[in-house]
């Protein structure tokens, strides 16, 4: 038995994921008096596991902007009406500025 294991990002991980073990090759269908049912194996990942695996792949799809934030700027600044109080300038470059060290 052989697995492959896709990159993290390539797929979506199911709750469970169950694999039948086959029947020995070769064995005498005719011997066999009543099938047996196959062995599996499982995964089980917990709840936590689940919402984190959702919460990445919500972020690896959204874009990071806003557009409709970015058009209603743009309109402001096409027709002139776009103002930034010096004090929320100073605020924002500041808090950039205690994140960046």
């Amino acid at each position: 038995m052989s697995n492959t294991i896709s990159p993290f990002g390539a797929c979506s991980l199911p709750e469970t994921v169950s694999t039948p073990v086959s029947a020995q090759s070769g064995a005498d269908p005719a011997k066999q008096a009543a099938p047996e049912a196959a062995p599996t194996e499982s995964v089980t990942l917990s709840a936590a596991a689940l919402a984190s695996t959702q919460v990445l792949a919500s972020a690896r799809s959204a874009s990071g902007v806003d557009a409709a934030s970015v058009a209603a700027i743009k309109a402001q600044i096409a027709s002139g009406s776009y103002n930034v109080a010096p004090e929320d300038l100073a605020q924002a470059i500041a808090t950039v500025l205690k994140e960046t060290n």
